[in-house]
Parts: C-alpha cells; sequence; structure tokens
C-alpha cells in the first residue's frame, strides 16, 4: 500500500517571498502615504504582481489629487507671515494657529485613509496568507528620515 499520494505538499521555500509586512506599510503611510505606497510597489513587484504596481500607483495620483484640492478648496487662508512666523518658532496666536490645525486635521485624515486602504486593501488583496518572511524595515527607515530632515532644512 502506497501512502505517497496521500502526503500533504509542504511549502517550500521559494514559495514563500520577502516582503515589507502589512504592518509596516500602514505605520509608513500613516507618516507619508506616498512612502508607504512605494514599499507596498515594491512588494508587489517582488512577488511578481506587475500590473498591480500600475494599480496602486494610480491610487497614489488619485489621492495626492484629492488632499490637495481638499486643501485648496476648503477655505483655509493661512497667511505667509504665519508659516514664517511658525517656521521660526515664534509662539502663535490661537487665532494664528487654527488655519494650521485645520490643515494638520486634513492631513492626518488623508494619510490615515491611504493607510487603511493600502495596507487593508491592496496589501491583503495581493498578500491575503501570511505566506511571506517579513522584510526588515531598518533600510525603509534611515531613507525616510533622510527625507524627512533633508526637506525639513531645504524650507
Amino acid at each position: 500500500m502506497e501512502f505517497e499520494e496521500y502526503k500533504q505538499e509542504e511549502q517550500s521555500e521559494e514559495d514563500y517571498v520577502d516582503i515589507y509586512s502589512r504592518k509596516a506599510i500602514f505605520w509608513f503611510s500613516v507618516f507619508n502615504f506616498i512612502y508607504g505606497g512605494v514599499l507596498l510597489c515594491i512588494n508587489l513587484w517582488v512577488a511578481g504582481y506587475r500590473k498591480a504596481v500600475a494599480e496602486v500607483l494610480i491610487f497614489l495620483l488619485l489621492v495626492q489629487f484629492s488632499y490637495v484640492m481638499a486643501i485648496r478648496y476648503s477655505g483655509i487662508n493661512i497667511s505667509q507671515e504665519v508659516i514664517k512666523k511658525a517656521a521660526s518658532g515664534v509662539p502663535l496666536t490661537v487665532n494664528e494657529m487654527i488655519p494650521l490645525l485645520q490643515v494638520a486635521g486634513i492631513t492626518i485624515a488623508f494619510h490615515i485613509a491611504a493607510a487603511f486602504i493600502l495596507s487593508r486593501y491592496f496589501f491583503r488583496k495581493y498578500f491575503p496568507d501570511d505566506d511571506y518572511y517579513p522584510k526588515p524595515i531598518f533600510r525603509p527607515l534611515i531613507i525616510y528620515i533622510i527625507l524627512a530632515l533633508c526637506t525639513r532644512f531645504m524650507i
């Protein structure tokens, strides 16, 4: 009697892929949804979902466009003097701070919404099972910090 046909096939090492985890995509997207989307695109490219990369990039462009339009048509007016004052570290009055907080609220809302869509919809659509090895996030984290510092000191 042969039992070889009843053996369950174990997944080989080739079936697993090294990608950034869903949590990494989510948290990078909370701080910058474009950066989190790029990490997801890297995951999709490595896993062989080449056509899905375009889908995610189109989503990122639509979210960025929507974000810019939401800020532009929100009616929030921030003067250049307030921006210069805030950048120099001078304390702002409450009336000067309100428009900045409104823009920050819109920004946070867009980032969190995009983070959920990237991690809950796109990531689960293409990686429904936990058949991957999570990549360490040190390299993307260092790159993100360098980019953030460069943009901070360019202003």
